[in-house]
């Protein structure tokens, strides 16, 4: 399962963990959560210059985020076996995906595009090397 937000450890996130699905012949979730109670500030300039609502969200994170991600896995020949989309805490929600769906590798970036950005590593990636169940690579 590789985590993704759209940042750029996101990106080297993914394309490492296609690499690995390729290899071990694995099929890969994406998972997304929406941290915040309302939409994220890009969401918000997006929105407001596409002229959508924040109850898009999810429907443009499925087109953005969720279909180039399904397309650079196909064209690298690994089976995307669901994308899933949450909304909560971050970290628990990877972990409670993590947990019910019998993932054994996570993949995720040490920064993603949360407010710290200061931080060495970041507070979700963090929180999901701490607590995980099993095996989790970060990416820089």
């Amino acid at each position: 399962m590789v985590a993704v937000d759209g940042s750029v450890h996101s990106k080297k996130a993914v394309e490492l963990a296609i690499e690995l699905a390729k290899l071990s012949n694995a099929q890969l979730y994406f998972i997304h959560v929406l941290a915040e109670t309302n939409a994220p500030k890009w969401f918000k300039e997006f929105a407001e210059v596409e002229q959508v609502g924040e109850a898009d969200y999810f429907d443009i994170v499925e087109r953005r985020l969720f279909s180039p991600l399904i397309a650079r896995a196909k064209e690298s020949k690994v089976q995307v076996f669901r994308c899933i989309r949450g909304r909560g805490d971050p970290a628990d929600e990877i972990l409670r995906n993590a947990k019910n769906k019998g993932i054994d590798l996570i993949v995720m970036g040490s920064r993603g595009l949360g407010k710290f950005s200061g931080a060495m590593l970041g507070s979700v990636s963090t929180k999901v090397l701490s607590h995980a169940t099993c095996t989790c690579i970060t990416v820089k």
